[in-house]
């Protein structure tokens, strides 16, 4: 059984299957071990990748009190539009991604992870508020196909997410920002 390995086969994976399942009953969903079961992915991978499919609004969730797992999932109408756009489908979420879309598996599951730890910050008020809106900027920016990605305007974000920062020790709060700025110069 082949694992997969970069987030975006995830997604696609983990779309297809939601859209299956709606076409043979609409009103169904899917738990965890729906997913895990089939040892394409593990548990880590199902909970990254579910809770970005909810953030871009792809997917609903129930979530009860094992987080990050959530207890079932479906595609939404954005979702099904999207799997149905085979054209948008394929430059979103490529079934094998390669070249340097390949290469962005790393930075991907980095930007997750500043995600968590963005929540984690002890910042308070506008400037909380301001350094969660860059970094869903970031996120925005790197979830689109790597040979769109502006580098100047990635650089830029990461400077306003340090500054929102202040006086805290990146290296405590944030240490996923540091090796995002690594993997961009790497890629770009």
């Amino acid at each position: 059984m082949k694992k997969y390995k970069h987030p975006k086969a995830i997604r696609r994976w983990i779309l297809e299957k939601l859209y299956e399942r709606y076409l043979e009953n609409p009103t169904e969903m899917l738990g965890p071990e729906d997913f895990l079961e089939t040892g394409k992915i593990d548990k880590k991978q199902l909970a990254v990748n579910i809770h970005y499919l909810f953030d871009r609004n792809l997917v609903e969730l129930i979530t009860g009190y094992n987080p990050p797992l959530f207890v079932a999932v479906r595609i939404t109408p954005k979702g099904i539009d999207l799997v149905e756009d085979s054209r948008e489908f394929d430059r979103l979420f490529p079934a094998f991604p390669e070249g340097l879309e390949e290469d962005t598996a790393e930075i991907l599951d980095i930007m997750e992870q500043l995600v968590v730890e963005a929540d984690l910050t002890p910042l308070e008020g506008e400037i909380r508020k301001n350094m969660l809106r860059d970094i869903q900027y970031l996120r925005d920016e790197l979830s689109k196909p790597a040979r769109k990605w502006r580098k100047d305007v990635i650089e830029h974000v990461i400077q306003w997410i340090e500054n929102s920062l202040g006086n805290l020790d990146r290296n405590e709060y944030m240490p996923s920002l540091l090796l995002i700025q690594e993997q961009v110069r790497k890629l770009l």
